[in-house]
């Protein structure tokens, strides 16, 4: 066969491949957040120069004799070509880190690899002449039909056995550097372990037990980086219902000891009243009541709007850390209000990365209005339209230079500061659906965190 005709039969082989890749990838991690046409265009782009790359460099390696490279040193090459190409589309398919997408990559090549191998069962001569006009028929059914047949109905049984679920929550785990190493080397590892199968049953024929067990053995890698995950989110979960019980009792508390105050000034306001009233002084009466109105709301009526607002936030982390700084806040008496527009269930940004970014705001409002008269702080949460607005607003006593927030080791608290609105620039540098705003308006600091998806 001529280059041409190589090359035009690899172009439909690797379509199947990358359609493969594409799907699996929205299985394991997720609906491809498409935040507009140009990032479509460019997803469709990645996919389309994936197929010919892979494809022109599949055709030179045909052509060169390097699939006959010893140990299979050529299909080695071949494969972790692959799995970069694989890992520069997952990148623009989601703009995350390259970390981020490693495991999915990985993952996704030993799929593929267990698909192609169930019909190499069927199939077990790997290598074809194509010259021969027979057997580059067998050839082409094999690459066209019998592959993506094989690959569909992988992709049907991982989602049969709750994959995706597995790899999102092992993600979040954040894998230690051997579970790297291991899974970086399938390659290599693979075939060293299809050379041993060969020598020990002194036989030629590609055996694809495999690629099953290296799939069996990434799966029960998820699987047991999913249960710690989830463990570790039970316990989590539970230091955070037992603090907002505790903050529930210390608001009913309160709650209670208002009541009682009212209870034992009841008679004289009442007696006040009865006055004003035989005067016929209706005025007097209405301000009294707004008066003592106000009072309760302000003692009684803040605290349970406070409390409603924390029943939208779904996210434990989040939960435990507003109402860590809440605390925090009302021991330090410093004026707080909370709004959480819709329930927030959670973001793309790791659980971790998100509770320190909000850490750093929360904190940097309340040491500016720690001990200051008058100083406030609103917190908002608004989520909608597939995604999340975090904003932190304090009163603003200081005249800080504008451009220079945020870079390292400019404060307006003194020497030796500066270091946290670095750090949260810096952490939000690994997501690129996270944008930063930070504003000044009527007095007031403004941080916002906008996060897409």
């Amino acid at each position: 066969m001529t280059f041409f005709e190589v090359l035009c039969a690899n172009l439909l082989s690797f379509s199947a491949v990358a359609l493969f890749f594409a799907g699996t990838a929205i299985l394991l991690i997720g609906p491809v957040p498409y935040r507009d046409k140009r990032h479509r265009y460019a997803v469709m782009g990645a996919l389309i120069s994936y197929i010919i790359i892979l494809s022109l460099v599949g055709t030179v390696f045909y052509k060169t004799g390097m699939f006959g490279w010893p140990y299979n040193g050529g299909e080695i090459l071949l494969q972790y070509v692959q799995a970069l190409g694989c890992l520069l589309l997952l990148r623009v398919m989601y703009r995350k880190p390259y970390g981020a997408t490693l495991g999915a990559t990985i993952f996704l090549q030993v799929a593929y690899d267990f698909g192609w191998n169930l019909e190499e069962v069927f199939a077990p001569d790997k290598f074809y002449h194509l010259d021969n006009l027979t057997e580059r028929r067998e050839y082409l059914f094999y690459e066209w039909v019998a592959i993506p047949l094989a690959l569909v109905f992988v992709a049907l049984l991982l989602y049969k056995l709750g994959v995706g679920k597995l790899y999102r929550l092992w993600e979040r785990k954040k894998p230690g550097a051997g579970v790297w190493i291991f899974m970086s080397l399938y390659p290599v590892l693979s075939q060293m372990m299809q050379e041993l199968v060969k020598r020990s049953e002194k036989s030629q024929d590609y055996n694809p037990l495999t690629a099953i067990i290296f799939l069996l053995i990434i799966y029960m890698i998820f699987m047991h980086g999913a249960r710690e995950e989830m463990h570790r989110k039970q316990i989590e979960e539970q230091q955070v219902s037992l603090q907002q019980q505790a903050v529930y009792i210390e608001n009913l508390e309160g709650l209670q000891r208002e009541m009682r105050r009212f209870r034992h000034d009841f008679k004289n306001m009442m007696a006040g009243m009865y006055i004003q009233a035989r005067e016929g002084d209706l005025a007097s009466i209405q301000s009294y009541i707004q008066e003592m109105t106000a009072d309760f709301d302000m003692q009684v009526g803040s605290q349970i709007r406070m409390m409603n607002q924390l029943a939208n936030i779904r996210m434990a982390e989040v939960k435990g850390l507003f109402l860590e700084k809440l605390k925090e806040m009302q021991a330090q008496n410093i004026s707080c209000e909370l709004e959480v527009l819709k329930p927030f269930e959670g973001t793309v940004i790791r659980s971790t990365d998100l509770c320190r970014c909000l850490g750093i705001l929360l904190d940097n409002a309340m040491e500016e209005v720690q001990g200051k008269e008058g100083g406030k702080i609103y917190i908002m949460v608004s989520s909608q339209n597939g995604g999340t607005t975090f904003r932190v607003k304090n009163t603003l006593y200081s005249s800080p230079d504008f451009p220079r927030v945020g870079t390292l080791g400019y404060s307006t608290k003194g020497e030796n500061r500066g270091i946290g609105l670095a750090n949260y620039k810096k952490i939000l540098q690994e997501y690129e659906q996270a944008l930063p705003v930070t504003a000044m308006q009527e007095g007031y600091f403004i941080q916002e965190l906008k996060v897409s998806g």
